[in-house]
């Protein structure tokens, strides 16, 4: 059976949404001493406070993580998987993006993150998303060989697709860029954009799941966030995230979901 919209949303839900904290690190000195530093804080400090927050909010997340974020803080890859928490790879460390790799490279790369995550976590990640979401005509192929089940980076569809690679499927999740939440537009981190308040975060968040929850009474969506672990960790960025997530929360027809289970849930039904 080919699974419709509404199979693979459970009932009275319209809107899936997945949160994301990634966790990154540098494996040669970053452009400055202050931003390797932020890089520290989040993996020691803001990646919990996260958790706890996520805890107290009844939200399991999804982590992109550096394999080299594996190697350096065992302890605290250990507690996101204790703690319920999806794992995605997220290359070996940020100095190195694959979309620069070859083949052989890239694929070492991929072998090398998961071993490093699967040693700290007790399992092996079923997600992949590369540095910047840029990847390379091989980078699917290469995906599905190393057993990876989902990725999100082509945005095929507004909701998951699967795609045939060979002789394995893999999910495609969506991202849905024209209404994406992301942190760094919000602290001036990219050319040309100007930090903004807590406020205007609150704000534009709740802008962004008023008009996808109207959308979704059409047909239902997908809806992905993300809060680093070096920025929303920080007390008042974790303060906003946490009434993001309570405001979304208030709603029936929202679904929290991690981006793992949307994909397995996708992959069933295409074979059902």
């Amino acid at each position: 059976m080919k699974p419709t919209e509404t199979s693979l949303f459970p009932p009275g839900k319209r809107l899936a949404m997945s949160v994301h904290f990634p966790v990154e690190w540098w494996s040669k000195p970053a452009d400055s001493e202050q931003m390797q530093a932020n890089h520290e804080y989040g993996a020691r400090f803001g990646a919990r406070r996260l958790m706890d927050m996520f805890d107290r909010c009844g939200v399991r997340s999804t982590s992109h993580l550096n394999g080299m974020v594996a190697e350096l803080f065992p302890d605290l890859v250990h507690e996101m998987a204790t703690r319920g928490h999806d794992i995605a790879a997220h290359g070996y460390d940020q100095n190195h993006p694959q979309s620069a790799m070859t083949e052989d490279e890239e694929r070492a790369t991929i072998r090398k993150a998961l071993d490093t995550i699967e040693a700290a976590a007790g399992f092996r990640p079923k997600g992949w998303v590369a540095t910047g979401r840029k990847l390379n005509p091989w980078s699917v192929r290469l995906f599905a060989e190393a057993g990876i089940l989902w990725h999100n980076h082509h945005d095929l569809s507004d909701l998951p697709r699967v795609v045939q690679v060979g002789d394995r499927k893999i999910v495609d999740c969506p991202v849905m860029a024209y209404m994406h939440f992301s942190d760094l537009r919000f602290i001036g981190g990219r050319p040309g954009e100007t930090p903004k308040s807590c406020g205007e975060m609150l704000a534009f968040f709740k802008s962004q799941i008023d008009a996808l929850r109207g959308a979704a009474q059409h047909e239902p969506l997908c809806f992905q966030f993300g809060a680093h672990a070096h920025i929303c960790g920080r007390p008042a960025y974790a303060w906003v995230v946490e009434e993001m997530i309570r405001y979304a929360s208030s709603f029936d027809d929202v679904w929290w979901v991690t981006t793992g289970e949307l994909a397995e849930r996708t992959l069933a039904l295409s074979a059902a």
